[in-house]
C-alpha cells in the first residue's frame, strides 16, 4: 500500500510539473523576447528562450507610447475603492441574510442568486441606457455603483457566517450589543477567511476588468490597464511587435506580484469558495 501510495503521489507530481511546464513556457517566452531589440519587427521562428540582443528598447517605446503610469493609477484607484466596497456591503447582506430575521428573507436571497444566474452581458445595454439617463457615461460612477451589489460576495459571505454560531450573537444582544456593534466586532473578526477570498477575488476581477470600462468610458485619461493595453495593440503605434510584448508584460506585473505574495491565501480562496453546509 505505501509504494503504490509513493507511485501515485509521484504520477500526480510529474502530471502537475508537466502542466506547470507548458503554462510558464509562453509567460517566460514573452518576458524574455520583451528584453530582445531583434524581436522589433519580427518574432524569431524558431522561438528562443534567450534574449540574441539584450535591451530595454521595447519598455522605452511602450512607456513613450502610451500613458501607462495613468492606467496603473486610474486600475489601482478603482480596484481599492471597488474592493472596499463590494468586501463590507457584500459581508454586511451576508450577516443579514445568516442571521437576520425580517420579511421576504428568503425570496430576497432567491432573487441575489438569480442576479448570478444572469450574465454581464445581458444586463449591460439596460444598463449602458440607465448610465447614460442619468448623465454618467465617461466617469467612474458606472464602475463603482455596481460594487455595492456583488451576488456571489454576499452569497459566499452568507454561506460562511451560516457556519458561526448564534449563541455568540445572542450572547452579545442579551449585554445589550447592538446589530452594528455584534457585525463589526463578533461577526468580522470571525470572517478573515472568507474576507480574504472576498478580497483577492476582487482585486483579480478588477484588475482584469475589460468589458465594461470599454463600453462606457471613452476619454483615456479615465481608462483602466487592461482597456488601455489592448487600444495599444489595436492602434497603428504598435506595429513593432517587440513594444507589444512590453506592453503585455507591464499589464501582467501587479497581478503576479500578487500571485507571488499572496499564493498561500489564494490556495486557502478556492478551497473556501466551494458550497457550504
Amino acid at each position: 500500500m505505501k509504494k503504490k501510495k509513493i507511485f501515485s503521489q509521484a504520477v500526480l507530481i510529474t502530471i502537475l510539473g508537466a502542466a506547470l511546464v507548458i503554462v510558464l513556457i509562453p509567460i517566460f517566452w514573452a518576458i524574455s523576447m520583451s528584453f530582445d531589440a531583434t524581436t522589433i519587427d519580427v518574432v524569431p521562428n524558431p522561438p528562443r528562450f534567450i534574449p540574441k540582443e539584450f535591451s530595454v528598447f521595447n519598455y522605452k517605446y511602450a512607456l513613450e507610447a502610451i500613458p501607462i503610469a495613468r492606467y496603473y493609477i486610474n486600475t489601482f484607484l478603482l480596484t481599492l475603492i471597488n474592493t472596499a466596497i463590494s468586501v463590507f456591503t457584500a459581508m454586511a447582506c451576508g450577516y443579514a441574510f445568516s442571521k437576520g430575521k425580517f420579511p421576504c428573507k428568503g425570496i430576497l436571497f432567491l432573487m441575489v442568486l438569480a442576479v448570478m444566474m444572469i450574465p454581464f452581458e445581458v444586463r449591460m445595454i439596460p444598463l449602458f441606457l440607465q448610465y447614460r439617463d442619468w448623465n454618467m457615461l465617461d466617469t467612474w460612477w458606472p464602475l463603482i455603483l455596481g460594487s455595492f451589489a456583488w451576488a456571489y460576495g454576499i452569497f459566499l459571505a452568507r454561506q460562511f457566517i451560516d457556519s458561526i454560531p448564534d449563541s455568540l450573537r445572542e450572547s452579545a444582544s442579551i449585554d445589550g450589543a447592538g446589530e452594528w456593534y455584534i457585525f463589526l466586532k463578533i461577526i468580522l473578526p470571525l470572517c478573515g477567511p472568507v474576507i480574504a477570498t472576498l478580497v483577492i477575488f476582487q482585486v483579480v476581477n478588477q484588475w482584469n476588468n475589460f468589458l465594461w470600462p470599454l463600453v462606457v468610458v471613452s476619454n483615456p485619461k479615465k481608462q483602466v490597464i487592461s482597456v488601455g493595453l489592448a487600444m495599444f495593440n489595436a492602434s497603428e503605434t504598435a506595429r513593432y511587435l517587440g513594444p507589444r510584448l512590453a506592453v503585455s508584460v507591464l499589464g501582467a506585473i501587479p497581478l503576479m506580484i500578487v500571485y507571488l505574495f499572496l499564493q498561500k491565501y489564494i490556495v486557502q480562496s478556492v478551497m473556501l469558495s466551494g458550497v457550504k453546509e
